[in-house]
């Protein structure tokens, strides 16, 4: 990891998260458990894919290509990473290996203001994904619930 995705053990680090971790969802209790506190919604440049149980999320340079979602800050960033890469299936030692990769992106607030946050990309668009066009899950999901 370079010196821009280190993590310092005590720090307090931001977490953009478009998928099963959001408000509504029961994986949010993750997030409860690591006593993040919502700082609000954004999104960031990309493509949504539908992979059945979850989303993800690929990096697009298109200007009209987003994902929405929502950002936290957590707590003790050392400790947090373990749990959610345990939970995304993301090996630090090996970044290539699974099916995500953790990362820093921009994110545009609602407001309007950019920063930056810690993300789990989709390493490869996979074939068997269905695009999100509107690129919000929880839209998807209950359009999904009325066909």
């Amino acid at each position: 990891m370079d010196c821009e995705n280190r993590l310092d053990a005590t720090s307090s680090v931001r977490l953009f998260v478009y998928g099963t971790l959001r408000t509504g969802f029961r994986s949010h209790q993750i997030l409860q458990r690591l006593h993040a506190r919502f700082l609000g919604r954004g999104r960031v440049r990309g493509r949504l894919f539908d992979l059945c149980r979850y989303p993800g999320a690929v990096e697009s340079r298109n200007g009209a290509e987003f994902v929405s979602g929502e950002v936290y800050r957590l707590p003790r960033a050392e400790m947090a990473f373990r749990v959610l890469d345990r939970y995304e299936g993301f090996d630090p030692s090996l970044p290539e290996s699974g099916e995500f990769v953790r990362n820093k992106t921009i994110v545009t607030m609602d407001s309007g203001r950019e920063i930056r946050a810690w993300i789990y990309w989709l390493l490869r668009a996979r074939a068997s994904g269905r695009r999100i066009r509107s690129g919000d899950y929880p839209v998807h999901r209950a359009e999904s619930w009325h066909i």
